[in-house]
């Protein structure tokens, strides 16, 4: 977030947020008080006995204001003198006031990345979204052209000149002219007449490159990714408005080779033309080439019935169209020549995005065009307006939202709303009412006699997006919610601990408070307005910290890895209602425990509390125990499923039941997480015990032994060893997870693309051609990170396959060539055991391996076992019916094991076939003398992903290759692993969330060890006072501390770690489920087990900084007690 949004937008909110909570808790005070003063009239009837007092209404006037004056003096105009009072005795007692700010400000910091963080995501996904949309919406007049033209103008000039209106709207950014496909006039994009406009299209070019006759101006590619609305190659010119300004950026963006004009004037001196990279590829052309003429064809007229009429008519070109997927239309076409264009630029032919403008346009200047042609473009309805809306002002806490948001600014835009006089419908007079009602929006453009009213239709762009991101985002924040609860919780129970402890080292200050003339409601708004004071700082420096870096935990595209700021730009603000929830789970939560446990201290007698006496309520251990034993059971059958099954029970686990076992396998992990942390942290809190059994023997703390057997019962004491259990779990669990996601990701990538670069050609080409064709492109990169080709590789298929001499089985089968193992990445999970290498030469010695289909087919063969088999031919007969027919040569391979995936194909396309190496295959041909394998695909090993220059080295080669005729598509491994990335980190949330839940854990772990460690030993110093006078040496009190403390330290340190392997397993049921899913819903192919990581280095860093702080928090308090006058001490400090 840029400093400038902090402080227009971040800042303001907050305040007004904390002002309202302020305002409530005021108000709910007043009430209450009023609530009181009302209950005290009615008192005397209620109870008689407790009524006999002087009443309000006895008082005199005087009595009655000298009663409110001293009333509104205690409460309001001693509020800054109050306020006062709570920031000194703050920082006197900045130990619990530590405590206190650790706990809000942990709360306020996680709970706004939450929050900000689902802002954030929808409003990056909301950006990749529309990426390869240039335009937002298009505006077009709102009525067909007609004889009166009302409504229209011809006049291109004073169309164009309606942008100047449309811009002073904020929503709106820019805006320019465009010819292109002619006006949407329907009802919505499924239509049955959304086909029916129609687009410019390019007939013919000529120009200096002799490649333009090669050129097809056929593209089937617009049929086959949107409705079936026109199936050549468009051409758009383009008005001033579009080049530059933000539609110039956006389109600036794909850009190549050569350049964008940087503004319109450059592009009417250029006669700039802009070609997509398929066609420069075929035709040769290259940027400052001339283009002699260009001829396009543009629609006069259409008819959708009465074809003969339109037969008659139409004195140009006709083109009817009767498809069986949309009505039958009829088009009289004529065309245009424009000459003279320079090549600008060439852009790369990205992904299909929104049709309602079509596909990957030839992009034209239209200062090419004369005043005639454009009049005659207007007239036959091609020329619009293409805006730019403002996307960073589109709402993004709901879909909902900002559909809303949209559909104002469509009615704002076609529509005004008026007061119009109601008819009397039997006479037709007006009745003398009024009622407001839409009309249609008129702009006035031109001046004077030649000024025109124009009425416009509004089509959008945007919503399209929207609509797929409504339930798409709904799920994604779903998984992100439930994976932050962990460490919400956690928030709170720092918040709640820290006020505990904090207000417990008070309870004595408020005795003594008492006894010296403190009345309760001085030392009841003393305490709170500490506690608000304190809650106000730290919610406010933890949300601005939150909202400043949620940006960056956005940028995560592995665990602890970020991309370069750019290549996501969000303004994650939140709303006032979501500060405002923020503020009251933080400050009102510490204000109203503080207030609560105030009271409580206020209710008890006054020696009760100097003696530091208190009532505790035993926990409810059993409960204790069945939340664990509910966690574990959700472990156990994670652990089955994912293991395929274990004794008795199947890959179904434990628990059988659908519903059941979703329940369990959702609510296990948190279960499992409180409950453990409950029932272990009895036992981190016994570590003296444990260690005086196991080393009590040790002359080190001999003398020491019988402290160390009382120790561990202490309340605090088993606090600490709670905090210590839950933030090192969730240290543990955040990592495992994050660094499993982070290689599961590479390993998908690995599957999906097969190599480095991947290539698919149209047409087979042989070793040599595919080589020499790549070996062009490095050298036209001429990137020194890619200078010459490693390897390569190719994948063969047979079809219909291979038949079974013995059964009469036909199988699909894949040919695997000697020495693709240093091309194509194998996975383990890919074949069958461990070793790449070892069944790399199982193939090339005549072993073969089944997909789980095919195996099962051939009746899961045992290792080993022989395989007859003859290359199938398909054969017809007379009647044209397929049958299958061996050849003459029969082999036999030995099955080696079960595949699940060729690298760089889906799994779907191996599960029913068989594997075999390139001896079988040359065996089953005949051994033929000489041998030349050809392929429309090939992978390609060029560099190493790891060195810094291999990234942007692979996507400007996959780049320049994509712009060939020949090439279909290009993808290159780095390319593909940041598109993984991205579904990881954006789909899932789950690398950024789970970066984020690590170091605020570890935070949490380390200031957590000392601040409550610091409070647990100073509410200890009289304890230890007493030590020294019945003779303990300073030595022996330092040792019994430090072994007291760093064994219930590294007890709850190897059960939180435990604990946190645990409900790692637990969820990594939870992941691979919605792992699963969200690989479906992308089309992503190899479905990568989630096997887990441990990353013992964090871990080990992790709990070495708590070892540290714990330490350092151990020597500074206990010798700031040890050197404390032991006479004040036990007198009562």
């Amino acid at each position: 977030m840029n400093v400038d949004s902090l402080i227009t937008k971040v800042l303001p909110t907050m305040l007004q947020a904390w002002l309202f909570l302020a305002f409530l808790i005021i108000f709910g005070l007043a009430f209450r008080k009023l609530l009181a003063s009302a209950y005290s009239l009615i008192r005397p009837i209620i109870e008689p006995s407790k009524g006999q007092i002087k009443l309000k209404s006895d008082l005199t006037l005087e009595e009655k204001a000298r009663d409110w004056y001293k009333s509104f003096q205690s409460s309001w105009l001693s509020a800054p003198n109050n306020v006062s009072m709570a920031l000194k005795s703050a920082w006197r007692g900045r130990e619990r006031g530590l405590a206190i700010f650790a706990g809000v400000f942990l709360s306020s910091l996680v709970i706004t990345t939450v929050l900000a963080y689902a802002v954030g995501l929808n409003q990056a996904f909301f950006a990749f979204s529309l990426e390869g949309d240039e335009f937002d919406a298009k505006v077009d007049f709102q009525n067909d052209p007609d004889g009166d033209w009302k409504g229209r103008t011809n006049d291109s000039a004073m169309w164009e000149s309606l942008c100047v209106d449309i811009m002073e709207m904020e929503e709106f950014e820019d805006c320019g002219l465009v010819f292109g496909r002619q006006g949407l006039r329907v009802n919505g994009f499924f239509d049955p007449y959304f086909a029916t406009p129609q687009p410019l299209n390019v007939q013919s070019v000529t120009g200096n490159s002799q490649g333009w006759d090669n050129v097809s101006w056929e593209f089937p590619e617009a049929f086959e990714n949107g409705p079936p609305i026109n199936g050549n190659r468009i051409i758009r010119f383009y008005g001033g408005g579009v080049w530059d300004g933000e539609l110039g950026e956006r389109h600036a963006d794909s850009i190549i080779y050569g350049e964008w004009p940087s503004t319109a004037a450059d592009a009417v001196a250029n006669r700039t033309v802009i070609l997509p990279s398929k066609i420069a590829s075929v035709a040769g052309a290259e940027v400052n080439d001339t283009i002699e003429s260009l001829t396009f064809s543009y629609i006069l007229d259409t008819w959708t019935s009465d074809f003969d009429l339109g037969y008659e008519q139409c004195q140009a070109q006709v083109e009817f169209v009767n498809d069986d997927d949309q009505a039958p239309v009829l088009f009289c076409k004529d065309s245009f020549t424009v000459t003279n264009l320079t090549i600008s630029g060439i852009y790369e032919e990205g992904d299909f995005g929104n049709p309602t403008l079509l596909f990957h346009p030839v992009i034209v200047s239209d200062s090419v065009l004369t005043d005639q042609q454009k009049t005659t473009l207007m007239q036959s309805d091609h020329g619009y307006l293409g805006v730019a809306l403002d996307r960073t002002q589109i709402p993004t806490s709901s879909t909902a939202q900002a559909t809303s948001w949209l559909r104002d600014i469509k009615q704002d835009l076609e529509s005004v709303r008026s007061q119009v006089d109601i008819l009397d419908p039997a006479t037709g007079e007006p009745t003398g009412g009024t009622e407001s009602v839409q009309l249609p929006r008129e702009f006035t453009v031109g001046e004077g006699a030649s000024a025109v009213a124009i009425s416009i239709e509004y089509t959008d762009i945007v919503s399209g997006t929207i609509t797929f991101l409504n339930i798409f985002l709904g799920i994604i924040q779903v998984f992100d919610y439930i994976l932050v609860i962990p460490i919400v919780a956690l928030s709170f129970v720092v918040l709640l601990y820290g006020l505990v402890l904090s207000l417990e080292q008070r309870r004595r200050e408020v005795a003594i408070h008492r006894v010296i003339g403190g009345t309760e409601t001085t030392l009841s708004r003393m305490m709170v307005l500490e506690v608000y004071v304190i809650g106000s700082v730290a919610w406010a420096l933890g949300f601005a910290l939150a909202s400043g870096a949620v940006e960056i935990v956005l940028r995560a595209v592995g665990f602890l890895r970020f991309t370069d700021e750019g290549d996501i730009s969000v303004d994650p603000v939140l709303s006032f209602g979501s500060t405002f929830v923020v503020a009251f789970l933080t400050i009102w939560v510490a204000y109203y425990y503080g207030k609560r446990r105030t009271n409580d201290f206020l209710n008890i007698e006054i020696d009760e509390g100097v003696r530091k006496v208190s009532k505790t309520r035993e926990p409810n251990y059993l409960l204790h125990w069945l939340v664990f034993g509910v966690g574990l059971l959700s472990y156990i059958e994670s652990w089955i499923q994912s293991n395929d099954g274990f004794l008795i029970w199947g890959s179904g686990g434990i628990v059988t039941n659908f519903i059941l076992n979703a329940i369990l396998l959702l609510l296990g992990p948190f279960f499992l997480w409180i409950g453990g942390a409950l029932v272990l942290s009895r036992i981190g809190a016994s570590g003296p015990q444990i260690l005086n059994r196991l080393v009590g023997w040790s002359p080190a703390i001999s003398d020491i032994r019988r402290g160390l057997s009382g120790s561990g019962s202490n309340q605090s004491v088993s606090r600490l060893s709670l905090i210590m259990l839950l933030t090192l779990s969730i240290v543990t669990l955040a990592a495992v997870q994050g660094h499993t996601g982070t290689l599961v990701d590479e390993r998908t990538t690995s599957a999906q693309n097969g190599a480095d670069l991947q290539i698919q050609f149209d047409s087979e080409l042989s070793e040599s051609a595919a080589m020499d064709l790549v070996m062009q492109s490095i050298q036209n990169v001429n990137d020194r990170s890619i200078t010459d080709i490693d390897a390569m590789a190719s994948v063969s298929y047979l079809f219909p396959g291979v038949l079974d001499r013995d059964s009469g089985g036909v199988y699909s089968t894949w040919v695997l060539f000697d020495g693709h193992e240093d091309t194509l990445i194998w996975d383990e999970q890919a074949i069958p055991g461990s070793d790449v290498d070892t069944i790399s030469q199982d193939w090339s010695q005549g072993a073969y391996t089944a997909g789980d289909d095919a195996r099962d087919e051939l009746e899961r063969p045992s290792r080993g076992s022989p395989l007859n088999i003859s290359i199938a031919n398909l054969v017809f007969d007379e009647l044209g019916l397929p049958s299958v027919e061996a050849s003459n040569t029969t082999i036999t391979v030995n099955y080696a094991g079960q595949h699940n995936w060729i690298p760089g194909f889906s799994a779907a396309e191996t599960q029913q076939s068989i594997i075999i190496g390139e001896r079988s295959y040359i065996e089953l041909l005949g051994n033929p003398t000489s041998f030349t394998h050809t392929s429309d695909r090939w992978f390609f090993e060029l560099c190493n992903e790891g060195d810094s220059g291999c990234k942007s080295a692979l996507e400007t080669l996959s780049a320049d290759l994509r712009s060939r005729g020949n090439v279909i598509s290009a993808q290159d491994w780095s390319s593909a692993h940041e598109s993984n990335e991205r579904n990881g980190g954006l789909v899932f949330g789950t690398p950024g969330l789970l970066s984020m839940m690590f170091v605020v854990a570890a935070l949490a772990s380390v200031s957590s060890a000392f601040v409550f460690l610091s409070l647990v030993l100073s509410q200890r110093k009289r304890e230890l006072a007493i030590l020294q006078a019945i003779g303990a040496s300073p030595n022996q009190v330092v040792r019994l501390v430090l072994f007291e403390i760093m064994s219930i330290l590294l007890v709850s340190m190897v059960l939180g770690v435990s604990l946190g392997l645990a409900v790692s397993e637990s969820f990594n049921g939870f992941f691979s489920v919605f792992g699963f899913i969200f690989q479906l819903f992308l089309g992503q192919s190899a479905p990568i087990d989630r096997d887990l990581i441990w990353p013992w280095f964090e871990l080990v860093l992790v709990n070495g900084l708590v070892l540290a702080a714990v330490i350092i928090s151990l020597l500074f308090t206990t010798r700031r007690a040890l050197d404390s006058d032991l006479a004040t001490v036990l007198k009562g400090e």
